[in-house]
């Protein structure tokens, strides 16, 4: 028997507790702005299983 697997362009981990988003649904999700240089800013989106794990979350980026 096949496992489907979810395809990385439509999930992405939860920021917080690092279970499976759906991106296609609505979900909380924090868009992180970080200077790479003194010229480039770069964009990192947060997203996140529930209103839970946003208010849980310790602000920890992804790299």
């Amino acid at each position: 028997m096949a496992v489907d697997t979810p395809d990385d362009d439509e999930f992405d981990e939860c920021a917080n507790c690092n279970s499976l988003v759906d991106t296609g649904e609505a979900h909380p999700r924090v868009t992180v702005r970080r200077n790479v240089t003194a010229n480039d800013v770069d964009r990192v989106e947060c997203h996140f299983c529930s209103d839970d794990c946003l208010d849980e979350w310790t602000g920890a980026f992804p790299e």
